[in-house]
């Protein structure tokens, strides 16, 4: 009997001491960018539906804090990040008989506090796969685009068109953050290495929830982050 529960004794002293050794907390500041769009988003100009002006990607900003707990190959993290969303569209223009209008730089940019929950799994040393939820929180929203309209000049008196005029034009910087949803809810799916405590993260995050009733959009694209590990 003292034989077996020194045996146990030292079984459970061993997991123990294994425990110590395969599992740690660490604290990362991360710092990055982004490349987001709307997916199968279209871009409306009054009632007419623009279908060749597809959503397309804009980069943005990222950074704030990763807390994670690590034990053998799993590894499960919180964090703490700021980030910027949105779209762009192509440029484009609309002509009549009349006038010309040249429309860029159309994007929408959001601002969100996010906060990202996932389970990595180690597939090799140093490298994990990643996947979790994302619920965020929309701080301020924006829309942005440049118009130039231009007139026909005519040749007098024989009603012949010549070159084009610029009559106006005009820059739109303006909220649109009651256009949005505050609450947003996505799915991120990555990839990370890490080593000497330096850890690159590549993640794209599926949109759940629409962002808005008035464009019925979801957000989504590439998170690329870089950050260092700090022993907790």
């Amino acid at each position: 009997m003292k034989k077996l529960l020194f045996v146990l004794s030292l079984f459970f002293l061993s997991l123990t001491i294994q425990a110590q050794v395969d599992s740690y907390w660490r604290l990362y500041p991360k710092i990055g960018f982004t490349l987001a769009k709307f997916p199968n988003d279209k871009f409306y100009s009054g009632d007419r539906e623009l279908s060749d002006y597809t959503a397309r990607y804009k980069q943005g900003m990222t950074g704030g804090l990763e807390v994670a707990y690590e034990r053998g190959v799993v590894t499960f993290m919180a964090s703490l990040m700021y980030s910027n969303r949105g779209t762009k569209y192509q440029d484009y223009t609309y002509e009549d008989v009349a006038i010309q209008e040249k429309v860029s730089g159309i994007q929408y940019t959001l601002h969100y506090l996010e906060l990202p929950l996932m389970t990595g799994y180690e597939i090799y040393e140093g490298l994990k796969i990643k996947a979790g939820i994302q619920p965020g929180y929309l701080l301020k929203a924006k829309f942005k685009q440049s118009v130039i309209t231009s007139e026909k000049t005519y040749l007098d008196g024989q009603g012949i068109a010549g070159e084009m005029k610029v009559v106006k034009a005009e820059e739109t910087d303006r909220s649109t953050t009651d256009m949005f949803k505050r609450f947003d809810l996505s799915i991120p799916v990555g990839i990370s290495y890490e080593f000497s405590n330096v850890i690159i993260d590549a993640r794209y995050v599926f949109g759940v929830t629409q962002n808005s009733d008035l464009i019925k959009a979801r957000n989504g694209g590439f998170t690329f982050t870089v950050g260092y590990g700090f022993d907790l």
